[in-house]
């Protein structure tokens, strides 16, 4: 439940944030220099949800993927298991993740830089 609510409270404020700037942005630049008319605040936030819509609601799915990035490394299992980890133990992990994914890691690199 507390979730839920920390959700629909973020769904409300980002567009009413974003939509201010929307509006002010239009409204200083678009009428400038493109010669349109002046839009409302509720016009700018209109704009940004649509803008959301045709783009797949980019900030909003960029914003929930660092947040459950952020959840999983600082505050779960994840977090307790390296943090009780001795220097060689994470050495082997670092070593082994490299072996796994080694197409994303610079090979010749040692593991002692890693530790350091």
């Amino acid at each position: 439940m507390k979730k839920a609510i920390k959700t629909l409270i973020f769904l409300l404020i980002v567009p009413a944030i974003a939509g201010l700037g929307v509006w002010a942005l239009w409204n200083s630049v678009v009428t400038s220099v493109f010669g349109l008319g002046a839009i409302s605040y509720l016009q700018g936030v209109g704009l940004f949800v649509l803008g959301q819509l045709l783009s797949c609601g980019f900030i909003f799915v960029m914003f929930f993927c660092l947040w459950s990035l952020h959840i999983f490394c600082h505050h779960g299992d994840w977090a307790d298991r390296w943090h009780n980890m001795s220097d060689q133990e994470r050495l082997e992990f670092i070593r082994r993740r490299r072996m796994e994914h080694s197409g994303f890691h610079n090979r010749a690199q040692s593991d002692s830089d890693v530790a350091e």
